[in-house]
């Protein structure tokens, strides 16, 4: 339903971020989106043109967000292990606050056409090469242990993605708990000498088992 306060295209991408997320774009058609947004079908289109241009808008804006935000840390931190924590950080609240959107990113890029795929995939390669850098650099600086930047992204991205996947707030651990383990498991992994004792502000404090992991 629309929210009060927000712009009618704003009710609409909100509309289709739902819809595509839980039954995928191509089963997701205009009239539905525009029923949800609580405005006529063809009032839509005073907004977006097609139902592409509106799948294009949300993986846009979200990848865009991913790739700037990972870009002003590598700015702000020098030493490769702030970078490694605060890229970490990023990537899982953004993945779990913004669940609905980067899973439409992650399955429905096979439905872009042309020129709107070949953008999209350039800012995802964007995430992936300043992702690289950021462990590259730190391999060369020796903190790192060498290894394959390419594969090590891709550990690293799909680890934090998969977050999203199963975590849900109210659950036994908090979204800076999670990001605290995942920091540690990454971090221990890579480092050429690792440490056998953590400092405290990367000690992990495991709440008691419970029924609810936050899954």
């Amino acid at each position: 339903m629309p929210v009060e306060g927000r712009s009618m295209r704003e009710n609409i991408l909100a509309a289709a971020v739902q819809l595509f997320a839980e039954y995928g774009y191509h089963a997701a058609p205009l009239r539905d989106i525009a029923r949800l947004a609580g405005i006529q079908a063809a009032s839509i289109y005073h907004h977006y043109p097609n139902k592409q241009s509106l799948l294009v808008e949300i993986m846009e804006t979200y990848m865009k967000r991913l790739n700037s935000q990972l870009e002003m840390l590598l700015r702000t931190y020098d030493d490769p292990r702030e970078r490694l924590r605060e890229a970490i950080a990023n990537h899982i609240r953004l993945h779990t606050s913004n669940k609905a959107e980067f899973f439409i990113i992650d399955t429905e890029l096979r439905s872009l056409e042309g020129e709107q795929r070949a953008h999209i995939v350039e800012l995802r390669d964007i995430y992936d090469r300043l992702l690289q850098g950021m462990l590259q650099d730190g391999m060369e600086r020796g903190v790192f242990r060498p290894s394959d930047t390419k594969v090590t992204s891709y550990a690293v991205i799909a680890m934090c993605t998969q977050v999203s996947s199963w975590f849900h707030p109210g659950g036994r651990l908090s979204v800076q708990q999670v990001i605290d383990i995942y920091y540690q498991i990454i971090h221990q992994g890579l480092l050429l000498h690792p440490e056998g004792t953590r400092s405290p502000e990367e000690s992990v404090h495991i709440l008691p088992p419970s029924s609810a992991l936050g899954d």
